[in-house]
């Protein structure tokens, strides 16, 4: 039997059995979704079936009650703009996150703040199993992190462009392997100052290799300038910006630069770019944008 709860966004559709309600599917348009954990009558919601949430582009934050013991396979999948889910300890299908590709953080009971946003990070960009599996999260969770992204920044750049080609431009991206490799040195920029703006028990030796590949990494330089372009494209806020002056990417030989490859539409980063110039170069630009 089936029981819906309808909301303003939407309805949630309930599969009833045996006392227990099972949430097979939502309709509507929702942002931010909290599941109750029983209905009106008092049932309880034990769990989210298959595919109950697929390619719900709206949503932005899902809660799940304690009450839930079990998500189906690919339960979240291809929701593209879901950033967060808060979910309790319970059993999880295959693929829930697959296409995920916001996911910021991912909640689970007596979690940290960083290891949250490590886990959506590891979920987001392909970590194997024994890192996303939700069910298996333990004590050694940011040892297996560290290890799984060293690993990632000492492959070569080049790794997976021989399958990309094998299996389609149209399905991978661009053919050309320059521009391949570019990307995935943004992927390994991107891991390290991940992994360093949440540092939550990050040993020195690590952090030393995520600083040295961001900082061989800065606009400029010789290995290329994927630090710089991860900031720019990805990340054009003023944590980013400070880590990467914290480690000295950013001096006079490349802020310039940095600044003529900004739009009108990151204003921020290049305030910030420009403050770091010295006061008498920032009065000049910002006067330079008076009417």
């Amino acid at each position: 039997m089936e029981k819906e709860i309808v909301y303003p966004e939407g309805s949630l559709v309930f599969d009833e059995k045996v006392g227990e309600l099972a949430l097979s599917r939502v309709t509507g348009n929702f942002s931010v979704l909290t599941v109750p954990a029983a209905s009106d009558e008092g049932v309880p919601v034990t769990s989210v079936l298959k595919k109950a949430f697929l390619g719900k582009r709206t949503l932005k934050k899902i809660i799940l009650p304690d009450s839930v013991r079990s998500i189906g396979d690919f339960c979240f999948a291809h929701c593209i703009n879901l950033s967060e889910v808060v979910l309790p300890a319970l059993s999880a299908g295959d693929g829930i996150f697959t296409g995920c590709r916001s996911l910021q953080k991912i909640s689970l009971p007596g979690m940290s703040e960083d290891k949250t946003v490590l886990l959506a990070g590891a979920v987001r960009n392909g970590a194997p199993a024994h890192l996303t599996d939700i069910e298996k999260i333990g004590e050694d969770f940011l040892n297996k992190w560290d290890a799984w992204a060293i690993s990632v920044l000492q492959a070569p750049d080049d790794e997976g462009f021989l399958n990309q080609i094998l299996c389609g431009e149209e399905d991978y991206g661009s053919s050309d392997k320059g521009a391949y490799e570019s990307s995935r040195r943004v992927l390994k920029a991107s891991l390290s100052m991940l992994r360093l703006l949440n540092p939550e028990a990050l040993s020195g030796k690590s952090e030393g290799i995520f600083r040295d590949y961001i900082y061989d990494h800065r606009m400029g330089a010789e290995a290329g300038s994927e630090s710089w372009i991860a900031v720019r494209d990805l990340y054009p806020d003023k944590k980013h910006f400070d880590l990467l002056s914290d480690l000295k990417c950013i001096d006079d030989t490349n802020r310039d630069a940095m600044i003529r490859q900004l739009g009108d539409d990151k204003q921020e980063l290049k305030s910030l770019l420009v403050k770091s110039s010295g006061e008498e170069a920032s009065d000049r630009f910002f006067s330079s944008l008076e009417i």
